[in-house]
């Protein structure tokens, strides 16, 4: 892979790699109960279950102990959060708001989504992945957790993170005591010396980075690529770097859900399976439970992970955060991770199985569910527009 311009990317980073499960909300909890000034907090979903209450007690504790604590919830994707359980954090102090509450229902939205899953303690330390607060990504007793990833990140690049969630989270609107003011004068630099930069994707903010960085992976990958993806439906620009890079002779492996929660989705996605194999890339479905990931490996150096999907929702109707990672060591470790899931934990679909298993009704069914899909995302495209747009959808 031609390597990123490293002035993009800063050194003096501490990062560990999080996996979905116990520990990674042990983690989370670990660094909340660190925190010595100020909290941001800004995700998706929190569901009202055992998983959510261990996360909302640990700020309520932060905030009783004097710790500013900001917590930003989606309105669509925080419909299951109640309001009383709303009161009871801001009766414990904590600065709480719900992101763009705009035609919204129980089953509908329509407006810009705050889609990233961030936790930041001190301007110092952040957890940025792909995992909601829910069960279902905690695991128990009888429920394999889903597959995600995040990486909690100590460094200097975290005074861009705290940039990010403050300019999120200070709308005009608010009580001048609500606002956020604080900032990191001295930022801690780290042995381990990682290189990295946080990308956000906001494109009613006209920022795409996230895109363009896999966009630019695919350009320039030269051997080996892993793309792991929970709602996979690239767009036309995408597939073609797809197909490049494979008649390149990049060994290109996607990784995707065997059974998802977003059924039409994964028909739209399989709509594909026939483009990707004709062009000799392998598929494999991950089988012991839902596939969340959001990831890339590229050539043993690079890697992203964050909340990005690669479809046009994270492109032009979510607001998305990743951790690009310029590390031959840490991706290298990560590879090997990702290809032993894919030898114990995932089935190879071949041309062969797929024709097999595909029959005409289902090839309908597919078909259908991509149309919808692509037709509902233009949909989106043009309301999250502010005006004439050069991007092609």
């Amino acid at each position: 892979m031609k390597l990123p311009s490293r002035h993009q990317y800063k050194s003096g980073h501490s990062v560990r790699l999080l996996r979905s499960g116990s520990s990674y909300f042990e983690a989370c909890e670990e660094a909340i109960d660190s925190a010595k000034h100020f909290i941001h907090f800004q995700t998706y979903i929190v569901d009202n279950d055992e998983t959510g209450q261990r996360v909302v007690s640990a700020l309520k504790r932060a905030s009783e102990k004097g710790i500013r604590v900001y917590f930003l919830l989606d309105a669509y994707g925080g419909r299951s959060f109640p309001g009383n359980l709303e009161e009871e954090i801001e009766k414990a102090g904590v600065f709480f708001r719900r992101f763009s509450p705009v035609m919204i229902s129980r089953d509908f939205q329509l407006s810009l989504r705050l889609h990233h899953k961030v936790l930041l303690v001190d301007g110092e330390h952040a957890i940025i992945g792909g995992m909601n607060v829910a069960n279902r990504y905690h695991g128990k007793r009888g429920m394999k957790e889903w597959l995600d990833f995040a990486v909690s990140v100590k460094g200097p690049e975290c005074v861009n993170v705290l940039f990010i969630l403050k300019k999120l989270w200070n709308k005009a609107f608010l009580k001048r005591n609500e606002r956020s003011r604080e900032m990191v004068h001295n930022p801690v630099y780290y042995e381990d010396n990682v290189r990295i930069k946080v990308l956000q994707n906001n494109w009613y903010r006209n920022k795409i980075e996230i895109l363009k960085s896999y966009r630019s992976a695919l350009k320039h990958s030269r051997e080996k690529m892993i793309i792991m993806a929970s709602y996979f439906l690239p767009g036309r620009n995408e597939r073609k770097l797809l197909r490049n890079a494979s008649r390149r002779g990049v060994n290109i492996t996607i990784v995707l859900s065997a059974e998802s929660d977003a059924p039409m989705f994964k028909r739209a996605t399989n709509f594909l399976y026939r483009f990707i194999l004709r062009n000799n890339i392998k598929i494999y479905e991950y089988l012991p439970s839902n596939l969340h990931a959001k990831i890339a490996t590229v050539d043993g150096i690079w890697c992203t992970i964050g909340s990005y999907n690669l479809n046009h929702l994270s492109d032009y109707g979510s607001i998305e955060m990743n951790v690009n990672i310029l590390d031959e060591d840490f991706t290298g470790t990560f590879d090997e991770l990702l290809t032993n899931l894919i030898k114990n934990d995932c089935r190879q679909v071949t041309f062969e199985n797929y024709i097999h298993r595909k029959t005409w009704p289902n090839r309908l069914f597919d078909w259908s569910s991509y149309q919808t899909i692509r037709f509902m995302l233009r949909i989106m495209f043009l309301l999250t527009s502010k005006g004439p747009q050069k991007h092609s959808v």
